[in-house]
């Protein structure tokens, strides 16, 4: 689904997995098959949903991330239809503690996506979706302890490095093999990005788990001879007050 500041939304929702019990110790094979089918059940059961979104955004004044330049805080609602259609309405947005009024908050969104900030088409797949699983090789690392919960940690890594696909590691509960954090970074950064990582964090919302906190920590650095740009920017989403399958009309999402 796209979703703004490098389609947060689809990062999120693709590594879904709805609660399932199983028993014993599985091979990584058996888990990544029960990963996979609980994804494919999570698609068939959740059709549409409408969250909030509250996103902080902070330029920091170097790379060392000791003095921010400046904060943007901002409440949308989230209009999610599968496949792929997403709309977000924002409540309100303040900068540097000054809110926003309509008109000001709309010219700040039509620079931020005339400045790639916008509400991007990012092309992130989970690693373990059926479309991509084959670009990726992993391995399970063992087992830990995370939030109080006995947890498997999977290791995965594009067997080919490119711009698209991304390493890093899914933590997923033993008892129901649902995703509790994911942390990762792309495999091959693009020649702009001199830093960028990302995390998911899930909670409970009703029968499954939901991305409830999402960080990305990038530095962009443009350089011809002389150095053009050089930003240090974090981004952090928080998502609440779920609502699923409401059965969201078309029209929502004409103007996307």
């Amino acid at each position: 689904m796209k979703h703004p500041l490098f389609t947060i939304s689809v990062l999120a929702l693709m590594l879904l997995f709805p609660q399932t019990s199983r028993a014993g110790n599985p091979t990584l094979e058996a888990i990544l098959s029960e990963i996979r089918q609980a994804d494919a059940a999570r698609e068939e059961a959740i059709r549409d949903m409408v969250y909030t979104a509250v996103t902080t955004v902070v330029e920091w004044e170097d790379a060392s991330r000791e003095s921010i330049k400046s904060e943007t805080l901002s409440i949308r609602r989230v209009y999610a239809r599968e496949p792929n259609q997403i709309h977000n309405e924002y409540l309100s947005m303040t900068i540097d503690g000054r809110r926003l009024s309509q008109r000001e908050m709309e010219r700040e969104l039509a620079k931020q996506r005339r400045g790639g900030r916008g509400q991007g088409d990012g092309d992130f797949q989970s690693p373990f979706s059926p479309e991509v699983s084959d670009l990726y090789q992993f391995e399970l690392k063992g087992q830990d302890v995370f939030d109080g919960q006995e947890v498997w940690l999977i290791a995965f890594r594009p067997k080919k490095p490119e711009e698209n696909l991304f390493a890093g590691t899914a933590v997923i509960s033993r008892g129901d093999y649902r995703p509790m954090f994911v942390e990762m970074a792309p495999a091959k950064l693009p020649g702009i990005l001199e830093e960028f990582t990302m995390s998911i964090r899930f909670a409970p919302v009703g029968e499954y788990w939901l991305p409830s906190v999402f960080n990305m920590d990038m530095r962009v650095r443009i350089s011809f001879l002389v150095t053009l740009a050089d930003r240090t920017l974090s981004i952090e989403d928080r998502y609440s007050d779920y609502r699923l399958n409401v059965g969201l009309d078309a029209g929502v999402f004409e103007n996307e």
